[in-house]
């Protein structure tokens, strides 16, 4: 079959089959799940012709599962030519490849693409495929953590020098010249405690402000709120930056404390802390929306919602301090 044929045939006139869900960075059992109830939907709902795109979201970072050729059609193109190269002008077959592109949200990371079997063999032989779809995913997953886990080390690194900077600042004074600067008393033996927060609120100022820059020059731009939220894409990222807000944040406490027991209770309580979060949200969006609010700057909006969540964290950070 002729290339043309065959793009004309699988992808003109048809709708796409699209599916999507956030990844959680550390907790591949329930990665899996997902990923295996969106495929196994996919190959019970749908034909292997039917075009379709699953969508990964993680924290700076997206994984896309796809027909080769789906997004760049001269992929297909040059796979068919390689075909022809390798097997002959006789050789016929109508199977494309399945496409797994992972696109890390970080400079100077480049878009990284895998073939794994084909569409074909995911609706024919699915137990099979789908270990092998999941294996390539969780590595890239994996990459994408370690790509966290440079920020995180970035941010823990400039939180030691505001806190020393803050330590010279407030140990030259007096308790009573700390009192008239802050506005409260810091006694002799709570600077360090004190110091460590205010390094540790600097960062994540720093993480807010660069979710709501992006969001409101990105997404808002010259639009009203309920413009902006209104459009399906723009209000999915909105909430995909929430949640990737929301990761940075935790695991710069997490990655901050080296401490087993700490660590344990913020597992704990990290779904708790994330569900409140995404309510608080939904909530901040829905009443702009019933008010009809025009002007929303998300640089509020975000400190709004994060500032008493890592105030919270550090609440239990606290707890475990010697």
């Amino acid at each position: 079959m002729d290339i043309q044929d065959k793009l004309k045939r699988d992808y003109e006139n048809k709708s796409i089959y699209t599916a999507g869900f956030y990844a959680d960075p550390d907790n591949d059992l329930a990665n899996r799940k997902k990923l295996f109830d969106v495929l196994k939907s996919l190959v019970e709902n749908q034909e292997a012709t039917t075009p379709f795109a699953l969508q990964i979201m993680l924290t700076n970072g997206e994984i896309n599962v796809m027909p080769l050729g789906l997004v760049d059609l001269d992929e297909l193109k040059k796979y068919e030519n390689e075909q022809r190269s390798k097997h002959g002008l006789d050789e016929h077959n109508d199977d494309i490849p399945l496409l797994i592109q992972y696109a890390p949200h970080a400079e100077k990371k480049e878009v990284v693409k895998k073939r794994i079997g084909t569409v074909q063999e995911l609706f024919t032989n699915f137990n099979e495929q789908i270990e092998k779809i999941w294996q390539t995913i969780k590595k890239f997953m994996q990459d994408n953590f370690a790509l966290l886990t440079t920020i995180e080390k970035d941010l823990i690194a400039d939180s030691q020098n505001v806190m020393q900077e803050y330590r010279i600042t407030f140990s030259k004074m007096t308790e009573a010249e700390r009192k008239e600067k802050l506005g409260f008393s810091v006694p002799e033996n709570e600077i360090n405690q004190f110091c460590r927060y205010m390094a540790d609120m600097h960062e994540v100022q720093a993480v807010v402000l660069s979710a709501g820059a992006f969001v409101n020059h990105e997404l808002l731009g010259k639009n009203s709120f309920t413009e902006m939220i209104s459009d399906n894409i723009r209000r999915s990222t909105l909430f995909w930056v929430l949640d990737n807000t929301f990761y940075e944040i935790y695991y710069y406490f997490y990655m901050s404390n080296a401490n087993d027991k700490l660590h344990k209770r913020l597992k704990h309580q990290r779904e708790t802390f994330i569900v409140n979060m995404r309510n608080d949200a939904f909530h901040r969006a829905q009443e702009f929306t019933e008010k009809q609010t025009k002007k929303v700057d998300f640089n509020e909006y975000f400190s709004d919602i994060f500032i008493p969540v890592a105030e919270q964290i550090i609440a239990e950070v606290n707890k475990f301090k010697d």
